[in-house]
C-alpha cells in the first residue's frame, strides 16, 4: 500500500516499513508500526502524529532521557549508563492517537520498554502497557 504521508507500507497484522532515526545520537534502523482495524485504514491523526514525531523526540530528547532514567532506577533499580543498554526498535502509531517508541533492553528481555505519547504527555513502562 502507498499512503499519502507513510509512503510505501507492508501490512502483516498492522501497516509497517522501516526507516533510519537518529536517536539520543545514535543512527537506529527503526520498523514504523501504524496500527489498523478490519478495514485497513490509515487515520488521519496517524498521519499527523507520524508528520511530527521526530520533531518532538528531538525538542524532548532531554525529557525521555530523564524519564527513561527514573524508569530504569524505579524499576530495575540502576542508574548505570542507561543509553548503552536500551535500543530503540518500533515508532507504534495507535489508532486512539498516541504513538509511542519501543524499546528492547538488556535489563528486561522479556518486556522491553516503551516512551508514549498519550494525552499529551510523556509516559513510560512495559511495551504491553501501550500496544
Amino acid at each position: 500500500m502507498i499512503d499519502d504521508i507513510f509512503g510505501q507500507l507492508e501490512h502483516r497484522y498492522n501497516f509497517y516499513k522501516f526507516e533510519n532515526l537518529n536517536l539520543f545520537g545514535e543512527d537506529y534502523r527503526v520498523k514504523i508500526v501504524v496500527e489498523n482495524d478490519e478495514s485497513n485504514s490509515i487515520l488521519a491523526m496517524q498521519q499527523n502524529n507520524y508528520k511530527r514525531y521526530e520533531n518532538y523526540i528531538n525538542v524532548n530528547q532531554d525529557k525521555i532521557i530523564e524519564l527513561i532514567k527514573q524508569y530504569f532506577f524505579d524499576v530495575y533499580n540502576t542508574n548505570n549508563n542507561i543509553l548503552n543498554e536500551i535500543k530503540p526498535q518500533t515508532i507504534y502509531f495507535a489508532r486512539d492517537g498516541s504513538w509511542g517508541i519501543l524499546f528492547d533492553t538488556e535489563v528486561d528481555n522479556e518486556n522491553g520498554f516503551a516512551v508514549f505519547y498519550k494525552d499529551k504527555e510523556l509516559h513510560i513502562g512495559t511495551q504491553d502497557m501501550f500496544i
